[in-house]
């Protein structure tokens, strides 16, 4: 028998009616001022500069309510996954946390260097417009010193995704990840947001 140990946990799944949320993003969307980072260069373009003492929560900012319900309704059955029990399950519906949220668009040519997110516990993306080829997300392997053997060397290749509209991940905010460049002429939006535990475990 092989037990799998220090897994990394991703969740995925498709947003139920996520046309509604998408809707409500549509009626807002043109209040968003898009920009490059400075410091990052033209590599995508963001809805907030992430400069200190900013709330960079578009998020509440935009009043997007029933996006900000979906993305806790995912969060805890993250969460009640990880732990898989019901005594946390019901700790959880006690938990607060605070949200970090932004818009990113990924013109052609655009992408995101390989970067993680801080003291973030819980990190997620929402697809709002993609073609489905305009950049993939990758994760890279925690452990670096799985590539040194061939034995392990699967285990440590870099996961891609594609990405489709109405879907939702949530990962670690430690783990590393970047997103392909965008060869298509569409451009391409996601909500991507942070989440942070004001009382852990």
């Amino acid at each position: 028998m092989i037990e799998q140990l220090y897994a990394t946990p991703i969740y995925n799944a498709i947003v139920k009616d996520y046309q509604v949320l998408n809707y409500h993003i549509d009626k807002v969307l043109d209040r968003v001022n898009f920009n490059h980072k400075d410091e990052w260069g033209a590599t995508h373009y963001l809805s907030t500069d992430f400069a200190v003492g900013t709330t960079d929560n578009i998020i509440k900012e935009l009043g997007l309510h029933k996006v900000s319900k979906e993305i806790d309704n995912h969060l805890r059955k993250y969460i009640n996954e990880l732990n898989g029990d019901d005594r946390f399950h019901q700790t959880t519906e006690m938990v607060d946390y605070d949200v970090r949220s932004w818009f990113s668009m990924f013109k052609k040519g655009n992408y995101a260097h390989i970067h993680h997110h801080g003291d973030a516990d819980i990190s997620g993306v929402y697809y709002y417009r993609t073609n489905k080829k305009d950049g993939n997300l990758f994760f890279t392997s925690p452990n670096i010193h799985l590539e040194t053997t061939r034995c392990y060397m699967r285990f440590g290749e870099v996961w891609e995704h594609h990405p489709e509209e109405g879907k939702i991940m949530l990962f670690p905010g430690w783990l590393k990840h970047g997103v392909r460049t965008n060869t298509t002429e569409d451009t391409r939006i996601s909500l991507s947001f942070n989440i942070y535990f004001k009382h852990k475990r």
